[in-house]
């Protein structure tokens, strides 16, 4: 269902007018608060019982001020990534095209994928959460994610076929030993998931190079116009041998080239990963 956009900029755009309207601060509180429910008779039950039942709470959150803040820029990230890729404009496909073309190198790297889409915009903004281990990060960002519909098919728009499959948000752990290779299968499994594509069996086979995976994902999310996408334990970075720093240059292509808006959350373990590049 297309809404009317009430900003004119969001208007015209079916990747944005499919989205749910803009939350207001009571939507935010109504939809991330969870309080869990108890029945009067269980107290009264054995105490062998009792303990079960009170691991309910473990479901329990509350709505706090950095929530919300989350959730405006979260939510500004999907719809403003979404303008420079724009389905309706031709350097939609024109982006499709050139990562199409760049799968006939086997030796791509992002610096390729860089100089062959420099002449495109990008809209896309990034974001970096950064919380000691158990603080809730994950909780939180994946609450105001499930707010969003995670795939959303198109199918005519303004009485015009148009045949679409869009991924509003995609989350993806980063591998433990901070590989590329292992992050891009990563990616492919999550699609699989949610697609019931075989996307990992095609493009992740172990004879596969890193640098042909990461271009197949750059495609992939740009083919089905991933509005946000989330990597979380970030700090397993610094376990990468070799590959620290193209996994973080990669991150930047996705971002300013190829327009993808990325959220990454880590540990403080994350910071020293930030600390020698302004960018």
């Amino acid at each position: 269902k297309y809404k009317e956009q009430v900003l004119k900029e969001y208007s015209n755009n079916p990747f944005i007018e499919a989205l749910p309207d803009i939350f207001s601060d009571e939507d935010i509180i109504d939809r991330f608060d969870n309080v869990p429910q108890f029945e009067k008779e269980s107290k009264y039950q054995d105490k062998k019982y009792r303990y079960h039942i009170l691991k309910n709470i473990k479901s329990y959150t509350q709505i706090l001020p950095i929530h919300l803040s989350i959730e405006v820029k979260l939510s500004t990230m999907i719809r403003r990534g979404y303008l420079a890729r724009n389905p309706n404009d031709p350097k939609y496909f024109k982006r499709l095209e050139i990562l199409n073309d760049l799968k006939e190198n086997k030796k791509v790297t992002y610096q390729d994928i860089d100089f062959n889409m420099k002449y495109m915009t990008s809209t896309a903004e990034s974001m970096t959460i950064i919380g000691i281990s158990g603080m809730g990060k994950t909780t939180a960002i994946e609450r105001l994610l499930f707010m969003y519909p995670q795939v959303i098919k198109h199918s005519n728009y303004k009485k015009d076929h148009f045949t679409r499959t869009q991924i509003v948000w995609l989350k993806i752990d980063c591998p433990y030993d901070g590989s590329l290779a292992t992050l891009c299968k990563s990616f492919f499994k999550a699609i699989d998931e949610i697609l019931n594509t075989n996307y990992l069996e095609k493009y992740g086979y172990s004879n596969r190079i890193s640098s042909t995976m990461m271009l197949y994902m750059t495609y992939l999310a740009s083919l089905y116009g991933i509005g946000v996408l989330v990597i979380d334990e970030i700090q397993q970075l610094i376990n990468a041998k070799n590959s620290m720093d193209d996994m973080l240059n990669f991150f930047v292509t996705l971002s300013n080239t190829v327009g993808i808006p990325t959220v990454l959350i880590g540990t403080p373990k994350a910071q020293g990963l930030f600390n020698g590049n302004f960018r």
